[in-house]
């Protein structure tokens, strides 16, 4: 079992591992590269009373629990989706950056700052506010600031009831997340580009955006996924449009085609879906042209975090009315030697798949 724990006397984050599995240097692994922490520090973001507690001292730079915590954290940032920005555009970060060589005073600022545009929306829940500067095996560095929201967990307390002493369960509110759960509202940067991950929150007071209402950026690039929803509803409309084969047929040659397009480019090319999805009709690759001029939709559209959208869109997931689904690999779907599509004499369809050499049941 793995807990994290605030102190809140020392704003200091304790990550208890199990006692097999030690660390015996303070190096991470992250964007594939050896990284090494320069400065962290925690500031806690309390709005049950109304008030920030600023950490009065950075965590030290030796402490193995907060070293793997930050690999953690990051590691799971990188495998999620996120938008990529230019520093430039975010004049608050930008200073930041530039000022990183008072990163104890940046921080303070950055969190009471942070808590003023927070603290009137009540779906925003508290947490900590964990920045940390880590320098990478080429010696550049990158910066990362993470909102920990809290969990509500059970816990053991040892308590004194007239001198009798009783292990109690209480719930402690103020249980940080696991990083495999991953972060939703953080930022990576470096001296050029800014990596970002972000939720939205609706309350009484409005809608909260940590992009637009407190980092003050006009326009943030629409998600990837939902560009992707687009594409494949605009697809779908023009192939009803000009009975453009079943529905099957279209998504899969959909999905095989932005699959492929990632793959070798690192982009979703919409001139080469186009091609793919449509063949020669070149008036329904027109009106998918224009369908995704209208919705704001570049004709490629750039893909900052492309390993993770490959891997996500390497598989076809089938679902057959009688309820079977099948989740085929991209790659096998047009291999007539793994898996077929037979139509029958009465227009249903069988599908066969081939040549398997043994079943495993996952339980």
């Amino acid at each position: 079992m793995i807990a994290f724990v605030i102190n809140t006397r020392y704003n200091d984050i304790r990550y208890f591992l199990p006692a097999t599995k030690p660390y015996c240097n303070t190096d991470m692994l992250g964007k594939g590269k050896l990284m090494r922490i320069l400065n962290v520090i925690d500031h806690i973001l309390d709005k049950d009373s109304g008030n920030v507690i600023l950490s009065q001292k950075e965590i030290a730079k030796d402490n193995l629990e907060i070293s793997k915590y930050v690999e953690k954290v990051i590691d799971k940032f990188e495998k999620s989706e996120y938008v990529e920005l230019e520093l430039s555009r975010i004049p608050m970060l930008e200073q930041f950056w530039n000022g990183r060589d008072d990163f104890q005073k940046l921080t303070e600022k950055f969190a009471l700052d942070y808590f003023d545009s927070i603290k009137v929306n009540e779906k925003i829940p508290g947490g900590d506010l964990l920045f940390f500067n880590v320098e990478l095996e080429d010696l550049s560095q990158m910066i990362g600031i993470a909102k920990l929201d809290y969990t509500q967990r059970y816990i053991h307390n040892v308590e004194y009831d007239d001198d009798v002493l009783v292990n109690n369960i209480v719930q402690n509110n103020s249980i940080l997340p696991s990083p495999s759960q991953g972060v939703k509202n953080m930022l990576l940067m470096d001296g050029d580009k800014v990596q970002l991950r972000e939720q939205q929150y609706t309350g009484e007071s409005g809608k909260w955006l940590m992009s637009r209402d407190f980092l003050n950026v006009a326009a943030v690039p629409a998600k990837v996924s939902n560009n992707v929803k687009q594409i494949k509803k605009s697809i779908q409309k023009i192939s009803e449009q000009y009975d453009d084969g079943d529905d099957f047929t279209v998504t899969s040659k959909t999905q095989q085609a932005i699959h492929d397009s990632i793959e070798t480019d690192g982009v979703i090319d919409n001139d080469y879906i186009a091609d793919v999805v449509f063949d020669q009709k070149e008036e329904a690759k027109a009106e998918f042209k224009d369908q995704l001029a209208k919705k704001a939709i570049e004709p490629v559209v750039s893909v900052p975090n492309a390993d993770y959208f490959e891997k996500k869109y390497e598989r076809q997931k089938i679902k057959l009315d009688n309820g079977i689904e099948i989740n085929v690999p991209i790659s096998l779907l047009k291999n007539r030697d793994a898996i077929e599509f037979e139509t029958n004499p009465d227009g249903s369809t069988s599908v066969v798949i081939k040549n398997i050499g043994s079943l495993k049941s996952n339980f």
